[in-house]
């Protein structure tokens, strides 16, 4: 499966907490039919997942497949108050409302698991992800376990959009985490194509965003290669040439003019350029958008 092509389906949303005193089995290695996102809102403890013990602090949050096997450990004086998404990654199994809830790994067999999905393009799903700093994502993951007991029009599409979001972001957060030039490096991209959309009229090479960012090119040049799979050349042509195509959607300026408005300062090279790029020169495209 591709990442692109989940359709979550939110069985359950619920808002619990776990103490010392609910009953003991709470505490034995569990799994499920169904996958699993976790949001630690309050308290403190830990979990065991696949055999590897994570700290739990407010803010963190947990996501796996369905039969992974886990173990709840909580603080003796604080417990753990957390947020719990049941879903799938289809809506192929949405005649089952009722929730599936987590029986004891001993008991547990492989044919429990309502989907085995195996994603190609984004491995990180298919083992747990755990980010001990989740808390932009606590907004949207409030708002599934509120949406989810309203029911009105449209509850289950917006219930899936959004785990989608939160899904996604996760696995970005994951990315970067496993980044070996580190978060400072996804900061350091966002710069780079944020002053692209400023100034994509201007020069910009490798030298002036080392001069204005102040690192050195060859460090600008692996980063942003490894965070966008594009050289920076190929990225500012491809958003130089969609900015000349709406340009010439919407603008009656000569074709020159926008050439220049893009950043173009040879015109036949633009046209030549803007042909390869949309199978059409400028001219012919601003005529087949009319």
């Amino acid at each position: 499966m591709l990442l692109k092509d989940i359709d979550p389906f939110v069985r359950k949303a619920i808002t619990n907490t776990l103490t010392v005193n609910i009953k003991a089995d709470v505490f034995n290695e569990l799994q499920t039919s169904d996958c699993r996102l976790f949001y630690i809102l309050s308290g403190s403890g830990s979990m065991i997942i696949e055999g590897e013990l994570f700290d739990l602090r407010p803010g963190c949050a947990i996501l796996f497949q369905s039969g992974t096997k886990y173990e709840w450990q909580v603080d003796r004086m604080e417990g753990v108050h957390y947020i719990a998404i049941n879903f799938d990654y289809t809506h192929n199994h949405t005649h089952i409302r009722k929730s599936f809830h987590p029986v004891h790994s001993n008991i547990f067999h492989p044919s429990d698991i309502l989907e085995n999905i195996v994603f190609s393009d984004c491995t990180e799903l298919n083992a747990p992800i755990v980010l001990k700093d989740a808390l932009p994502l606590e907004p949207l993951i409030k708002l599934l376990s509120t949406e989810f007991f309203l029911g009105d029009d449209y509850c289950d599409e917006l219930l899936s959009s959004n785990l989608k979001s939160i899904i996604i972001s996760m696995v970005r957060t994951s990315n970067k985490k496993n980044n070996p030039y580190g978060n400072k490096g996804f900061i350091l991209t966002q710069n780079i194509i944020q002053y692209i959309q400023n100034h994509y009229a201007e020069d910009i090479s490798y030298e002036v965003l080392s001069e204005i960012l102040h690192f050195n090119a060859s460090h600008i040049n692996r980063v942003f290669k490894k965070n966008t799979g594009k050289s920076l050349h190929a990225f500012l042509l491809d958003y130089r040439l969609n900015i000349a195509m709406e340009l010439l959607r919407s603008h009656a300026a000569p074709i020159n003019e926008v050439a220049t408005m893009v950043g173009f300062t040879d015109i036949p090279h633009f046209i030549k350029t803007f042909k390869k790029f949309t199978g059409q020169t400028p001219a012919k495209y601003r005529s087949s958008s009319e």
